[in-house]
Order: structure tokens, then C-alpha cells, then sequence
């Protein structure tokens, strides 16, 4: 028993299926876990390490390069990258796209556990595996308000602990807060007069603060645990410490010559919202759960606090859950429109029953395609959003054919039962054929490797999921649809007007074509040279990531070096208040600041000349004025703001990422200064190349610093050793972390040993702090070491255990005698590295020889697009492969695949022509939708050219076969075409954010379809004529002519 007649005689079984897809659908839909972008395995891990009051130097030689070095052993590993900056590590591990990310997570913690002479003070390596669930927050909310630093940590705290109870919410990070802390401030004045070390203090802190096990005791029956309770419960009893006893008895308390206070730590970073002092706090959720329930759960918690807690404010930010219901709402409403078009075009040709029978099967493929996406574990979100969109007007195309050919059979007086099950079944093979062709075009997205590969995976899963999804329901829905609720007979009915004056100047049309092939096909040949001229003219313009209105413009920025936290604050403070009073403020969202900090890629930048200010604009679709007439404002008045040194712009969209940089120049060598002399010749000559802008090195001056040398000698002399300075010195500046307080409760703080500040304000006051010696006598640091004063680095980069240097610039706009033209990155890496097909030599094709030992590697905006297009060209050929495949499987044969095909190429023009219409670049989403057109237009092809092989295993002459396959075959092709448009018209038209990313992969295979459906109804007639002709110079039978033909018609 066939599918289709499987269909037709069970029909119970077909609507029971409908129902439970129905139900199971709505389901699945309020269940499914929604989130704005799938947890994207970055296949990398990053490793930070904390070291407080330590330069970049130090960082890099006692923590990064011996973590490095254990790392380098691992298997699987792309590159390692690392910054070293005062306080502060960062390593960057990412993974070749084949390593197997657990045993990865496994190998490196084994490798890091072999690092065991790491500083004693240095905190332990935190390893995180980078995912977009891990780095992308669902939301911020900012916690502001006229309240003290302490009552607002103790308000974040209880906010963050409330949080954490919300379903779904996995973590939270909080910046701007100040942890609370126990200080011994040392007078060091009575130290010395007291004849008491530092370490000294820090010994008897240590060794009394513990509570300590002491066994078990059995006394008759009972059994008792034995402790010692040493701890300390109060404030108090840390001042009362005894630290020793005079010759007369007398205690020597810590009160006597410390302040121990109760306190929070010392400040780092300022964090502001609107200019005001606030708290950041990330928001992410879990892998389950709804993103837009979840904000709206924490919505609700930020308005009970408001209302509980008096002067308080909390407010929710970079809401995630805002751009998931706007394409959700994009999803409905083209859905809604979809269906009233698809409706209205099958109304015209086929009727309302039929048109309401494929109508029907769009919420019937969706609903199955979220079924499917549960099980395959696809979330809701923005990418597979998409592809829901991107196929709404293709899911149609194959029930339209089925449903066109029974219909067929109808007027032909075929019962309903006999249409459904002979047209289904006729039809069954080239339809199945189509949807593989399809599928074959997207499936090779799923092997591009990258980041954007991984990106596109969700995106790609959906569309085969949605096309399947189709097939089924065109299938085994349709047939028992129609076979049950059909008209019992059609009446042959007078054609639709349209339809009749389609035909009647097709069929005109086609003779005229069949009759001057070399003609149409010189003339096709000129049109695809003329959308190339297009191209290479500039009439449409090519950019790998159109840049689309940004949602935040944040200013990373820094004062001199050495500047206080309170001086950069300053200096915020007045681009804030610049920022809120520009003439275009009201299109400003809020500003957040942190002072003391800005975040480069996955590292955060400490220093207290750093700041960072987030400026958030109102969503595009509301902003009264343009986005760049706002930014040049902006620059124009930085420009004015006093103690500003520099400041580097980063734009942020709605959509995903943008490449950082066009031009990326990175270096690589043992010596800093070298790097940085090379950087600088470099940057000389990029600054002599028209068009380039915002060129900078990753040079940053660092803060002076004392560096103390022991005398080793001198040491060992006294009974000490390195670590005794180190310390000593530690603790009188930074504070040194001796023990922790419990006090009654669950939660432990830091106790800190540290000099009164007041103390060492000079050179001199650091060269004077006592240590005791062997023989007991307090001596100053300055006689067991040296003291020289540096210049030191801001941060130093590792790349693969080299250290780097990086030039970077963007491409703008230049003057070329009078011409406006817009510098290319591949441009500039051409002259920069010469071209071998035009015989140039580049400015810097001779660096290996003028910088022996150190290499230079080319990045950037360039090497992402050679990137892709090397994946993209690969997926475009093994889909190509795969349709053949498919094709030649099909008809048995290898050249009417090639005929089938032959729309592939010409389909380009209408691509050309539909962004050159709609002001559109030609990008990477275009790229993506060439590969996709190279399934769809085919489907067309396939169908027309096995009805070609029907009417002439009927008995039709070659000429005829081809000019009757062509008008059966002109309503379905023309209605698939008109749905699959009408599908991707909402986002065509749409001017919503929500679209802006994936409006140039509509219109080009909404254009390009178009295109490729008119050469189709020609192309391929006239290529199989062409084949016929030339079978028939080596064959005896006639070679009668297409007049010939045609007068025995």
C-alpha cells in the first residue's frame, strides 16, 4: 500500500495525529526554555588569577608563564592567550573545534593542579568555561540610592540572595560593592616603640583565632566531642588580644598600639547608574526556563524593594526578554500574514477549500517543528526565532505542489479519494526530492567551523526541522484532508482570468524562446556580466557586517597614570553630566559607569586611572535622532572634558557581535620595548595610508614603581630571607589577609593587618619599616635591601607563551582626486603585505628581515571573512554535491541534473538586483542566503523536468513535451514562488530591530527566487532543448524543428 493511499484510508489516524501535534505543540510552546541566544559552547576556557599589589611583571613571570607552561602540554589546544596586569591574570584557552570539551575540562584542571609554587598570596586559579550562557547576562539590574556604602552592599546582598530563589536563575554578579572587612591598623610610630614586628603581629593573630579539635572523650555512657574554641566572637576581643607581657606583668593589648575596626574594603571601583553612586548586578539563568518569565519575575522583585526599602532604587536594564518578545511577536505576526497571503494567492488559482487545506499546514509544521526541537534540545531564541521566520513561506511550497496536482486530477474527474491518492502519489518522489534539495543546501551551515558555524547551528537545525516538518504534513496530512473533507466532484469551472492570461502569453513566450535559444541565452549571459559590473562598480556595496544601530555606545576610557579613584571619578562625572544635556538627550536610555576598571573582550582592566561609561540609547525604532549625529556630538565634547587622556569607543547592538576591529596588526617577541618600537613604526606607516582612522597600539603607559631588591647577603646575615620583606611590606601598604572572623554567625570575613596610611606617605617612611633579626634587634628594610624607582607596563600579552604587541585601526572614508571612496580592510592588508598575482610588494612585506626573531600576524575584520568564505565555499560545495546527488539519483541521469541546476548561478541577478533595490549590502548573511537559494530554486527545475519526462513517455514530441510541461507546471510554480515571497514580505517591509540583522538574506532569496522562477519556466526548456538537438546530430531519428512541431498541434 502507497503513503498517499495509507493517507486516504486512515483518515481517523490522520486527524488524531493533527491533534496531538496540536496539543503536544501549545505544550511544548508554554514549556520550551526561551532565551535571547542559544549556550553556544565557545569551545575555550579562561583561568584568572588574583595577586593584590603586584605588577604585570611579576604577574607574568611568578603566575602566567608557569601556568602556561603546564597548559602548553595539553592536547587539542588552538592558542593560549594571556594579559598580565597589576593585581591581576588573565589566561584565554581556546580549544581546536574537535577537542572534546569534557576530557578538556579535565585536562586542564589536572594541569593546574601541577602548578604548585604559585605566590603563597596569590588566590587560587578560578577556571571558567566559556559558553554565551556563561558570558551573556539576561538582564542588569542596577541597585542606586542615597544611602552609605555599607547599607547598600547589605541591600545587594539580600537582593542577590532574594534572586537566587527566582526559578531558573543560575548566578549573579555584582560590581561596585566593597566586601566587609576586620582592619589592624598599625601605628607604626608605637611599633617601633613597642619593639613589634609585623610579622610578628600576623603570627599571634593566626595561631589564636582557630577553633581546634581535641578528640573524643568517653565519660560512662556518653561520648563527648573535645574543642578547643580559640576564635574570635567579637570586635572586641580582637583589640584585647594579648601580644605579650612586660617585665612587670603588664599585658600589651593590640588596642595599645593598632585601631581594629569593623570596616568594608578598600575601594577599587565606583560603580554609577545616571550619575549617581549604584551596584551592578548580572542576572543569568539556567539552561531551563522562560528568559520572559524570569525578568519579569525579577521585575517584580526590584519593585518590592522599592517599595519596602524607602530612597532606594532598582531598576532592570539590558533586558534580554525585550528582543525575545519582539521576534516572537515578529514570528506571529508574519505568521498571521503568511497564512492570509498564502490564503489568498491559492483562493485565486485553487479556491477556498484548497487554499484553506495548505493554509492549514503552516501552524501544523510549526507546532511539529517545536515538538522536534524539544527532543533535539533547540531553545527558543532569537536564531531559531529566525529560522522559524525564514521558513514560514517555504513550508508551504511542497504541500502547494501536492495539493496542485490533486487538484488536477480533480478537474480531470478523478473522485476526491482517487485525486488524493493518484496526485499525491505521482507527485511524492519529485516533491521529496525538492524538500532534500533544500535541506542540502542548509546542511552543510552545520559543518562551518568557528565561532559563527557554532552561531548558525541552532539556526540550521530549525530550518531542516520546519522543512521535515512540512513534508509530513503535505504527505500524510494533506491527502486524508482532502480524500475526506474534498468536494465529492469538481465541476470544470472556468479558468481565473489571471491564470488564463499567464498562460495564453507563457505559452507565447516560451516559443519565442525555444525558437531563438542562442538569443535568450546571450542575452542571459550579458544580465549576470552586468549584476558582476554591479558589484565591482560599487553600485552595490559590500560589507562582511553591516553595522546596524547600536543599543549601547560605551566609552572606555583613562586618565593620567597614577591618577586617584576619586580624580577619575571626577572626570566621569563630567561626561556624564555632558552626556545628559546634549541636545539629542532625549534618545539616552540611562548611563552606567564603573571607575576603577573597563572590560576588554573576556578581561577586565583594573587600574584607578580607568573607568568605563555605558551610554544606553532608547530602542532604534523610537530614537528621534540618527545614532551618528549622536556619537559626533559625544566626540565633539570629549574632546572639551579636562584630565581626559584617551578614550576608545565600543558599540554594542541588539543583534550579536561585531568585529572589533578592521585592521588588526599583532606582533610577537621576547623584549617589550622592541614590540613597542616595532608598534610604532608600524603605526607611522599606517597613518600614511588615506582612509585609516582610529589607529592605536595596545601600548599603555604603566604606573612608576619602587622596586626593592635584596641583599641577599645581608639576609642571610640577619637570619632572614626574601619572604620576610615581602610580608613586611605587604601588610604596611596593601594589608595582609592573617585570618578570617566568624563571629556567631555563618558568613567569615577577612581580618587585614595594615599600616595607618597616614604612616607611610613617603619614600622614606616605606625604607624605614622594622623587621626583627636573628638576634632580636629591629632593623630597617633599607639595610637588607637596594631601592631603585621604574618605569613600568600597564599589562603585557601573551600569545601561544609569546609576548604581543598589537596595532589596530578601522577603515573610513578618503579623497582620491575629488572622489569620496571608502577604504576596504582588504585593501589595506594588500599594501600593507603586497599581492603575488599583481608582482607588489607591500610596506611591510619586509619585516622578518628588518625584525629578525619576531613575526608579525595579520588580523582582524580581513582574516574573519577569509574565514568564512573558506566555510562558506566549502558548504556551498558540498551542497552542490549533495543536490547532484539528489537529482541524478532521481532522474537517472547526469545531465538533466545539470539543466535542473542551471538557475543557480542566474539566480545571483535577482539577488544583485533585490539589494541594489532595497539599499542593501552585500554581506555574510547574503553569502548565507546564496547557499540556501542553491536548494530552493531548484525545486522548480526538479518537478518541470520530470513532467517533461512524463509527457514524453506519453508520447509528446520534444518540442511539444517541453512547451506543455512548462504551461501544467505555470500555476504551481508560480503560486510556490508567490508564498515563499509573501512569507518574506513582513520582513522585507519591516523597519523593526528585530529584522534589521536578517532583512538582507530575505530580500535576497525573496529576489533571487523571483528571478530564478522566471528563468526556470525558460532556462531549462531551452537548455533541454539544446541537449535534444545535440543527442539528435548522433542519432538516426528525425530532428524535426519547433515549427514542424508545432503545426501538427
Amino acid at each position: 500500500m502507497s503513503l498517499a493511499k495509507f493517507s486516504v484510508k486512515n483518515p481517523i489516524l490522520m486527524n488524531m495525529l493533527m491533534i496531538i501535534v496540536f496539543i503536544g505543540g501549545f505544550y511544548v510552546i508554554k514549556n520550551i526554555p526561551k532565551e535571547e541566544m542559544p549556550a553556544v559552547d565557545m569551545g575555550a576556557f579562561n583561568i584568572s588569577v588574583s595577586y593584590r599589589g603586584v605588577s604585570p611583571e611579576e604577574m607574568e613571570r611568578n603566575v602566567v608563564n608557569k601556568i602556561e607552561e603546564e597548559l602548553q602540554d595539553m592536547d587539542d589546544i588552538d592558542y593560549i592567550s594571556s594579559t598580565s596586569q597589576e593585581g591581576m591574570a588573565s589566561i584565554y584557552v581556546q580549544m581546536e573545534s574537535s577537542a572534546n570539551m569534557e576530557r578538556a575540562w579535565n585536562d586542564i584542571n589536572a594541569e593546574i593542579d601541577k602548578v604548585k609554587d604559585l605566590p603563597e598570596n596569590a588566590s587560587d586559579p578560578y577556571i571558567l568555561e566559556i559558553n554565551m550562557r556563561e558570558v551573556n547576562s539576561i538582564c542588569s539590574v542596577v541597585i542606586s540610592g542615597d544611602k552609605d556604602d555599607n547599607t547598600l552592599r547589605e541591600i545587594t546582598e539580600d537582593f542577590e540572595d532574594d534572586l537566587l530563589k527566582i526559578d531558573h536563575i543560575s548566578k549573579s554578579e555584582s560590581s561596585g560593592t566593597r566586601a566587609r572587612e576586620f582592619w589592624i591598623e598599625v601605628d607604626n610610630d608605637k611599633l617601633n616603640q613597642y619593639g613589634i614586628t609585623y610579622n610578628e603581629i600576623k603570627q599571634i593573630i593566626s595561631t589564636t583565632n582557630s577553633n581546634t579539635p581535641g578528640g573524643e572523650l568517653d565519660v560512662g555512657n556518653s561520648q563527648y566531642l573535645v574543642r578547643t574554641m580559640g576564635e574570635y566572637s567579637s570586635l572586641k576581643e580582637i583589640q584585647d588580644q594579648i601580644v605579650r607581657m612586660d617585665e612587670n606583668g603588664s599585658a600589651l593589648r593590640l588596642k595599645d598600639f593598632t585601631t581594629v575596626k569593623d570596616t568594608l574594603e578598600e575601594r577599587e571601583t565606583i560603580g554609577k547608574y545616571n550619575g549617581v553612586n549604584g551596584i551592578n548586578i548580572q542576572v543569568f539563568k539556567k539552561e531551563e526556563g522562560n528568559i520572559i518569565d524570569v525578568v519579569k519575575d525579577v521585575r517584580e522583585l526590584c519593585e518590592a524593594y522599592e517599595e519596602r526599602i524607602p530612597n532606594i532604587r532598582a531598576e532592570v536594564r539590558n533586558d534580554g526578554s525585550i528582543r525575545v518578545e519582539n521576534s516572537i511577536n515578529t514570528l506571529s505576526s508574519n505568521a498571521v500574514m503568511g497564512i492570509v497571503l498564502v490564503f489568498i494567492v491559492l483562493f485565486i488559482f485553487l479556491g477556498w477549500k484548497n487554499a484553506l487545506y495548505a493554509a492549514w499546514g503552516i501552524p501544523f509544521s510549526f507546532l511539529l517543528t517545536i515538538i522536534f526541537m524539544n527532543f533535539f534540545d533547540v531553545t527558543l531564541n532569537n536564531l531559531s526565532l529566525f529560522g522559524l521566520i525564514l521558513v514560514l513561506g517555504m513550508i508551504v511550497d511542497d504541500a502547494i505542489i501536492v495539493l496542485e496536482n490533486i487538484h488536477r486530477y480533480a478537474e480531470m474527474g478523478y473522485s476526491k479519494y482517487e485525486a488524493a491518492i493518484k496526485g499525491t502519489q505521482e507527485i511524492m518522489w519529485p516533491v521529496i526530492a525538492a524538500v532534500a534539495t533544500t535541506i542540502s543546501a542548509f546542511l552543510p551551515l552545520l559543518w562551518m567551523e568557528g565561532m559563527m558555524g557554532k552561531m548558525l547551528g541552532n539556526f540550521t537545525i530549525v530550518v531542516i526541522l520546519a522543512l521535515t516538518s512540512s513534508l509530513i504534513e503535505c504527505l500524510l496530512l494533506l491527502p486524508s484532508h482532502v480524500g475526506e473533507f474534498g468536494t465529492a466532484k469538481i465541476k470544470h469551472k472556468k479558468e481565473h482570468k489571471l491564470h488564463t492570461f499567464l498562460m495564453k502569453h507563457y505559452r507565447n513566450s516560451i516559443i519565442w524562446a525555444l525558437s531563438h535559444r542562442t538569443i535568450y541565452i546571450a542575452s542571459l549571459v550579458l544580465v549576470l556580466i552586468g549584476a558582476g559590473f554591479m558589484m565591482v562598480s560599487g553600485a552595490v556595496k559590500f560589507e562582511f557586517f553591516p553595522k546596524s544601530t547600536p543599543k549601547t555606545l560605551k566609552i572606555n576610557l583613562e586618565t593620567t597614570v597614577g591618577s586617584s579613584l576619586e580624580h577619575t571619578n571626577n572626570v566621569v562625572t563630567e561626561i556624564e553630566e555632558m552626556a545628559m544635556n546634549i541636545s539629542q538627550k532625549d534618545d539616552i536610555e540611562s548611563i552606567v559607569s564603573i571607575i576603577g576598571s573597563y572590560t576588554n573582550k573576556f578581561t577586565v582592566e583594573l587600574s584607578s586611572n580607568y573607568a568605563s561609561v555605558s551610554i544606553d540609547f532608547v530602542d532604534a525604532d523610537k530614537m528621534q535622532y540618527d545614532y551618528q549625529d549622536i556619537k559626533k556630538t559625544l566626540i565633539t565634547n570629549l574632546a572639551n572634558i579636562k584630565g581626559l587622556k584617551l578614550y576608545k569607543l565600543k558599540e554594542t547592538t541588539q543583534g550579536g557581535a561585531r568585529s572589533e576591529y578592521d585592521i588588526e596588526l599583532k606582533t610577537f617577541g621576547d623584549d617589550i620595548e622592541t614590540l613597542e618600537g616595532i608598534g610604532d613604526d608600524i603605526m607611522a606607516k599606517l597613518e600614511m595610508i588615506p582612509g585609516l582612522e582610529e589607529i592605536e597600539t595596545s601600548k599603555n603607559e604603566g604606573k612608576s614603581e619602587i622596586r626593592i631588591i635584596p641583599n641577599k647577603e645581608a639576609l642571610y646575615m640577619n637570619g632572614l630571607n626574601e619572604s620576610t620583606i615581602t610580608n613586611t611590606v605587604s601588610a604596611a601598604l596593601y594589608g595582609l589577609t592573617i585570618s578570617k572572623y566568624r563571629g556567631m554567625g555563618i558568613e567569615e570575613y577577612d581580618i587585614i593587618l595594615k599600616a595607618d596610611e597616614s604612616q607611610i606617605a613617603s619614600f622614606a617612611d616605606l625604607q624605614n619599616i622594622k623587621v626583627r633579626n636573628k638576634r632580636g634587634e629591629l632593623i630597617p628594610i633599607k639595610d637588607l635591601a637596594s631601592f631603585s624607582i621604574n618605569q613600568g607596563y600597564s599589562k603585557i600579552e601573551h600569545y601561544d607563551l609569546d609576548r604581543k604587541f598589537t596595532v589596530t585601526a578601522q577603515c573610513g572614508f578618503y579623497n582620491d582626486n575629488g572622489i569620496k571612496k571608502k577604504r576596504t580592510p582588504s585593501e589595506v592588508i594588500e599594501i600593507l603585505r603586497g599581492s603575488k598575482i599583481r608582482n607588489t610588494k607591500g610596506i611591510l612585506s619586509d619585516f622578518e628581515a628588518r625584525y629578525p626573531g619576531y613575526r608579525l600576524e595579520y588580523g582582524g575584520i580581513e582574516e574573519q571573512q577569509n574565514e568564512t568564505y573558506s566555510s562558506l565555499g566549502l558548504a556551498l560545495l558540498i551542497a552542490v554535491l549533495m543536490i547532484f546527488t539528489i537529482l541524478a539519483t532521481q532522474f537517472k541521469s547526469t545531465i538533466k541534473p545539470l539543466i535542473v541546476m542551471s538557475a543557480l548561478p542566474f539566480a545571483f541577478i535577482g539577488v544583485i538586483i533585490g539589494l541594489f533595490v532595497t539599499g542593501l549590502s552585500f554581506s555574510m548573511m547574503t553569502m548565507i542566503a546564496v547557499l540556501a537559494l542553491a536548494g530552493i530554486v531548484v525545486n522548480d527545475s526538479l518537478v518541470l523536468v520530470d513532467f517533461v519526462e512524463r509527457e514524453r513517455s506519453e508520447g509528446r514530441d520534444r518540442w511539444n513535451s517541453l512547451i506543455n510541461a512548462g504551461t501544467i507546471r505555470l500555476r504551481p510554480i508560480i503560486m510556490t514562488t508567490v508564498t515563499t515571497i509573501a512569507g518574506f514580505l513582513p520582513m522585507i517591509l519591516s523597519t523593526s530591530v528585530a529584522t534589521e540583522d536578517w532583512k538582507p538574506m530575505a530580500v535576497a532569496i525573496a529576489f533571487g527566487l523571483g528571478f530564478a522562477t522566471i528563468l526556470t519556466l525558460y532556462l531549462v526548456p531551452v537548455l533541454f532543448s539544446i541537449t535534444d538537438s545535440m543527442k539528435a546530430l548522433f542519432s538516426k531519428d528525425k530532428n524535426i524543428s519547433i515549427k514542424e512541431a508545432l503545426k501538427d498541434n
